[in-house]
């Protein structure tokens, strides 16, 4: 990379930190950031939405909830008794990372380089992308007596090329939800907002297509059951064995949601089969997949709160997202035996308002994966990556930050390495 280029980028890079800087001070007309005091006044679901807007997942809502009038932003699809939203983001971003990790579009653990392997000693740079720029569209009968519904498509264009991607597409039909979405036990609002789209690098959950039920129970409680499909069954062939990872069954899962006045707890667990098909010359195998997440979100006063995340399974390595895609729920040994990893997360994170304009985000993610010695000597085992930021909104729709993070990774064979960015954005939601 030219040093005029590497020149140019850390100019960027330093007068978005004097943009940022340049509002403090000035006149708070136009900042409409979410007062947590009106929050709890809410009903819940809606209390829901106005809370987590960091990155505009919509929110889940059932019953009686899709029936209020407040669907800010719509307009009526007329002949019809049907409303219609158009939602999303334009998010563009500059990168400066200092280690040579290998995504230079996001700050995950796997990423890192550690001694021994080929990308250690990699060198910084610097990249620019658009790619989390994100579209959905919301439909919804609003109408007294009729039974409550919903139709949500989201995609960006998070993929190779830029390629417009799925994220969600879903219906809701009274109190079920069916199609493809958040998995009932990613718990969102245990996320503070981070630049960064690895934020939550250590988060339990994930988005596959299920069948859920959702029920508010009251004010304070709100229970959820679900048959979903085990996107990634996540087992490893080390001894090259004859066959293929399948599912016979989906995965079943449970949620129990309780607020109180200024905060919320999210309890969960789901069971599943996690199997190995030889077919004719290969082993057959199966192994129970388990675990239990805990998270939350507790507010400090009326601005500052703090959030939690935390979650142990045994053979469920894959659903927390620093481990997805990396075969890390069992070995399959030479014998033919599921051996299933057990596997440990923990996220925790503190939001504080510094202004109407200014927020701060801090957080940590910590992810462990108990590997077998048969396990890629390079996979991930274990790793932590903390995130601070700054976010300037001058306006209700644009804002602008600037986010600095730090991570280190240990690999199955004990390899360590470490590194950190900063990541710049600007960004206008609609």
């Amino acid at each position: 990379m030219s040093k005029s280029r590497i020149g140019s980028a850390w100019a960027l890079l330093v007068a978005g930190v004097l943009l940022i800087v340049s509002g403090i001070g000035t006149s708070s007309h136009g900042a409409e950031a979410v007062d947590s005091s009106a929050v709890q006044d809410m009903p819940q679901d809606a209390a829901e939405a106005s809370a987590f807007p960091d990155r505009n997942n919509a929110p889940l809502l059932t019953g009686e909830s899709l029936t209020d009038d407040s669907f800010v932003g719509s307009w009526p699809m007329f002949g019809s008794n049907l409303r219609m939203k158009l939602g999303g983001y334009v998010k563009a971003d500059f990168v400066a990372d200092f280690d040579g990790t290998t995504d230079p579009t996001q700050f995950l653990m796997s990423t890192i380089p550690v001694k021994g392997s080929p990308a250690y000693g990699n060198s910084g740079y610097v990249d620019f992308f658009s790619r989390e720029t994100r579209f959905n569209i919301d439909v919804r009968r609003i109408e007294k007596g009729a039974l409550p519904l919903r139709m949500f498509i989201e995609g960006d264009f998070w993929s190779a090329g830029n390629q417009f991607r799925l994220r969600q597409a879903y219906i809701v039909a009274g109190d079920w939800i069916v199609g493809q979405t958040w998995t009932t036990l990613s718990f969102l609002e245990s996320l503070p907002f981070m630049i960064d789209f690895a934020s939550g690098d250590a988060l339990f959950g994930g988005r596959t297509t299920q069948i859920r039920y959702q029920k508010s129970v009251n004010d304070r409680w709100k229970l959820g059951a679900a048959i979903e499909n085990l996107a990634f069954v996540g087992i490893e062939n080390p001894d090259s064995l004859a066959g293929a990872p399948s599912s016979r069954f989906p995965l079943l899962a449970v949620r129990a949601d309780r607020r109180w006045g200024n905060g919320v707890l999210f309890v969960g667990s789901s069971i599943a089969e996690l199997r190995w098909d030889g077919g004719s010359y290969g082993p057959k195998a199966t192994a129970v997949q388990w675990d239990v997440v805990f998270a939350g979100r507790q507010y400090l006063g009326k601005e500052d709160y703090l959030t939690w995340n935390v979650s142990y399974g045994e053979g469920s390595g894959e659903n927390i997202i620093a481990f997805a895609g990396s075969q890390a729920n069992a070995v399959l040994d030479s014998t033919g035996t599921l051996d299933t990893m057990p596997a440990f997360s923990l996220l925790g994170g503190f939001v504080h308002k510094w202004s109407e304009k200014y927020t701060s985000n801090f957080s940590y993610a910590y992810g462990w994966l108990e590997t077998p010695p048969t396990r890629a000597p390079f996979a991930l085992k274990r790793g932590g990556v903390a995130h601070a930021n700054l976010i300037w909104q001058p306006s209700k729709h644009l804002s602008y930050g600037i986010e600095y993070m730090y991570g280190a990774q240990r690999t199955t064979n004990l390899a360590l390495g470490s590194a950190s960015r900063i990541q710049f954005m600007a960004k206008y939601d609609f």
